[in-house]
């Protein structure tokens, strides 16, 4: 991943209280316009670049695909949080399992030119739309609303899971006081090398991350068995199924329909958080955006390889990190001359020494040759770096207590007796 820029966030003083949102969200689009303008002319007329099989091609590079979480989503497509940032669902049918047409970038541009002139089109109601000039409008061969991607770390962990069947399914449990059942059994579970033991439960948590949530997933199933109404078990079921088959790395016709039947297996049994006057309504968009993972899995690959958890430490790297680093008072700069360095320190390291002249090379090859020199033949043979492999011991043995004759028997090393001695 590189850095390309960053952008501000103003508190936009000059403006009123009313238009304040709408200039908040005019100055990302202005942003984002102002980092990707050469991508329009690069995908218009092509550039050259370095292919993963060495070769020097000329490629035309578009926009994709748009890693983001929700409300960063609807301010990508230009629409209010209250609508799906993908398809033409109404806010009041979120919670149904039906499925909607998704939304036209040419009628939504179209849309938005009429209410820039004054005009009030009912489309614009309809839509939830914002009254902005998006970036996207000139990117070639770009349809925003296919490139919004899943986001399993915001969606389903922290979002669907954490948020709304933990607490729904808590409260659903057949005992009073429900939570303090549920926390007594994180606190008794049994040991086990593959899962986390929470010895103080989860009441006294205050922030969780993406890994504590996937630890609690592992065994949420089993510490609702028995102590809550089967219809939740099901419902707790569908969604932990969801969540799993998401997170696959490779995908067949078999596994989507085993993550469509999750999905309707959970709005088959959601009806008893409303029985047991839990929730009153299920219109939530997290709930809804699951929807669309089928379509994006089969369009986009993988939902694991856009996953915004690869992201969220970049925010410690590449802007808390500069920010801590100085005065506090010029922060803007002080995040800029660290990420420069940690570039600078990169390119010092021996691994990146090699690779140094043979990137920039490529880099005036695409910029169109400055140093006059003729330009590369096609399928041009580029020589790759070679890495070294190393090894690491892990901190905690996942089978500890284990005899010699056991390891030399049970796990096949024959020689580890020899070996130790020599050792």
């Amino acid at each position: 991943m590189v850095l390309v820029g960053y952008i501000p966030v103003c508190k936009l003083e000059c403006f009123s209280p009313k238009r304040r949102s709408v200039e908040g969200y005019q100055l990302f689009h202005n942003c984002m316009k102002r980092i990707l303008e050469l991508l329009v002319k690069a995908g218009k007329d092509g550039v050259n670049m370095r292919c993963a099989d060495g070769f020097i091609r000329k490629v035309y590079p578009i926009l994709a695909a748009y890693i983001a979480d929700y409300p960063e989503q609807c301010l990508v497509v230009c629409c209010q949080e209250s609508s799906c940032p993908t398809c033409t669902v109404q806010p009041n049918k979120r919670g149904d399992p039906i499925h909607s047409v998704l939304c036209d970038p040419k009628k939504t541009l179209d849309i938005l030119r009429k209410v820039c002139q004054g005009l009030k089109p009912k489309a614009f109601e309809d839509q939830s739309l914002c009254p902005v000039k998006p970036f996207w409008r000139n990117l070639p061969h770009c349809n925003i609303f296919s490139c919004i991607t899943p986001d399993i770390l915001h969606q389903l962990h922290k979002g669907v899971f954490k948020d709304h069947i933990v607490k729904w399914s808590t409260e659903a449990v057949l005992l009073p006081k429900g939570e303090d059942k549920v926390d007594c059994c994180f606190r008794t579970m049994t040991p086990h090398p593959t899962l986390r033991h929470f010895k103080k439960g989860i009441k006294l948590t205050s922030q969780w991350t993406g890994t504590e949530h996937k630890n609690m997933e592992k065994v949420f199933l089993g510490i609702l068995a028995g102590a809550t109404d089967p219809a939740v078990i099901q419902c707790v079921r569908g969604v932990l199924d969801v969540i799993y088959y998401a997170q696959f790395e490779v995908h067949t016709d078999e596994t989507l329909g085993q993550l469509d039947t999750a999905w309707v297996a959970f709005h088959e049994n959601k009806k008893v958080f409303k029985d047991l006057a839990i929730q009153k309504h299920f219109n939530i968009s997290k709930i809804h955006n699951i929807k669309h993972y089928l379509d994006s899995i089969h369009s986009l690959g993988s939902a694991s390889g856009y996953n915004t958890e690869a992201t969220e430490r970049l925010h410690i790297d590449l802007a808390k990190v500069g920010y801590w680093a100085l005065n506090k008072k010029e922060g803007y700069t002080s995040v800029v001359e660290t990420a420069r360095s940690s570039y600078k320190i990169s390119w010092t390291m021996p691994k990146y020494a090699a690779k140094k002249r043979e990137e920039l090379d490529v880099g005036q090859n695409i910029d169109g040759n400055e140093d006059g020199e003729e330009e590369p033949e096609e399928n041009q043979w580029v020589q790759r770096p070679q890495y070294q492999t190393s090894f690491h011991v892990a901190k905690k043995p996942p089978f500890p207590h284990v005899t010699i004759p056991s390891i030399a028997q049970d796990f096949g090393a024959s020689q580890f007796l020899a070996q130790l001695t020599l050792f």
